[in-house]
C-alpha cells in the first residue's frame, strides 16, 4: 500500500491548521503518467494528483461556486447538516471545465473502466466547521452490482487546502478488494492535500468525509465519472439547456450524456446525440 506520511513537507494552511500528508503517492513525478497512476488505482484504490489546478483556476472556481453555495440549503441525514450542496455545478457555470476535462484523469478514467465514460454526479460540497464524520460508503453501492470490478471512478477536487482538521474525506487503502461489509472507523486515513490537487478513487473504496473541527469551511468538487450503460445519478440531458450544451465541446457534451458509444446505446431518434442537438432548436 503505498501511502506516504513522510516524504512531503508540513505546511500550513489558512485556517492555522498545519498541512500534514496523510495519504500521498511515493513519487510525485510519476503521478503524471496515466498508466501508473491506474495502477494505484488498482492496487491502492486511490490515487492523489496535486498541482493540477492553479492559483488562477482556483480563484475562478470559488467566485463562481460561492454564490451558489450560499443559496443552498443546509443538508440533512447523510448529506450532513453542516454541509452544503451545490448540484450540477458544470450546467450553470463554466469554471470546472478544466477540471473535467482533464487529460490526465480522462485517460485515467478510461483505463480503468472503459471508453464512452459519462458523468455520473457532478457535485460542489462545502463542509462547514462543526460537521461531524460522514458515514462510510462506497459510491458504487448506488447500484445492484457486485464488488469484482470497477464500473465508476470519482474525481474529488480540492478547491480548498484538504487536511485532517477541515474535513478531508477519509478513505480505507486497499477496501475497494474486500468483499462488501463496512470497515471499521479506526481503518480510515485522511487524504490530505493542497488546493488544486484531486484524489481519483474507485467506486468500490469505502470512505466518507472528515469531521470539520475547524474555524473555516472547506470546499470540494466531486465528479463521478461512470460506464455509459449505467443510469447517472444525475439527470443532465435535463439539468443543462441544449442551448447551452451546443456551446460546449464535443468532449464535454459527450461526458453529460449526449454520446453514442455503440450503435444501439444513447441515441435520440435514430440519431448521434451530437447530430440532435445541431439539429433541432434550443431549448
Amino acid at each position: 500500500m503505498a501511502v506516504n506520511r513522510d516524504r512531503v513537507p508540513a505546511g500550513s494552511c489558512p485556517d492555522g491548521t498545519v498541512w500534514r500528508p496523510g495519504v500521498r503517492p511515493a513519487d510525485n513525478a510519476r503521478m503524471t503518467d496515466a498508466s501508473e497512476v491506474g495502477r494505484q488505482l488498482r492496487r491502492d484504490g486511490y490515487a492523489v494528483i496535486p498541482g493540477l489546478l492553479n492559483q488562477q483556476a482556483l480563484a475562478a472556481a470559488r467566485a463562481e461556486l460561492g454564490p451558489l453555495l450560499d443559496a443552498a440549503a443546509w443538508g440533512s441525514g447523510f448529506d450532513g447538516t453542516r454541509t452544503k450542496r451545490a448540484w450540477a455545478p458544470l450546467a450553470v457555470t463554466r469554471c470546472l471545465d478544466q477540471a473535467a476535462l482533464t487529460p490526465l484523469v480522462l485517460d485515467t478514467v478510461e483505463q480503468a473502466i472503459g471508453p464512452g465514460t459519462q458523468f455520473g454526479l457532478t457535485c460542489a460540497i462545502q463542509v462547514h466547521p462543526g460537521q461531524q464524520a460522514q458515514v462510510l460508503h462506497y459510491d458504487q453501492g448506488i447500484y445492484p452490482l457486485p464488488r469484482d470490478r470497477d464500473v465508476m471512478i470519482t474525481a474529488l477536487w480540492a478547491l480548498d487546502d484538504f487536511t485532517a482538521g477541515n474535513g478531508a474525506t477519509r478513505i480505507v487503502p486497499g477496501s475497494h478488494l474486500r468483499p462488501a461489509g463496512k470497515p471499521d472507523a479506526a481503518e480510515t486515513v485522511p487524504a490530505q492535500m493542497p488546493a488544486g490537487s484531486v484524489l481519483l478513487f474507485s467506486g468500490r473504496l469505502y470512505h466518507g468525509a472528515g469531521a470539520n473541527t475547524t474555524s473555516l469551511p472547506r470546499l470540494g468538487v466531486v465528479i463521478d465519472y461512470i460506464q455509459p450503460w449505467l443510469r447517472p445519478c444525475e439527470a443532465h440531458a435535463l439539468s443543462a439547456s441544449h442551448a447551452r450544451v451546443r456551446q460546449l465541446p464535443q468532449r464535454l457534451q459527450e461526458l453529460l450524456g449526449f454520446n453514442q458509444p455503440t450503435p444501439y446505446l444513447g441515441f435520440i431518434e435514430g440519431r448521434h446525440p451530437r447530430d440532435w442537438l445541431t439539429s433541432n432548436q434550443p431549448r
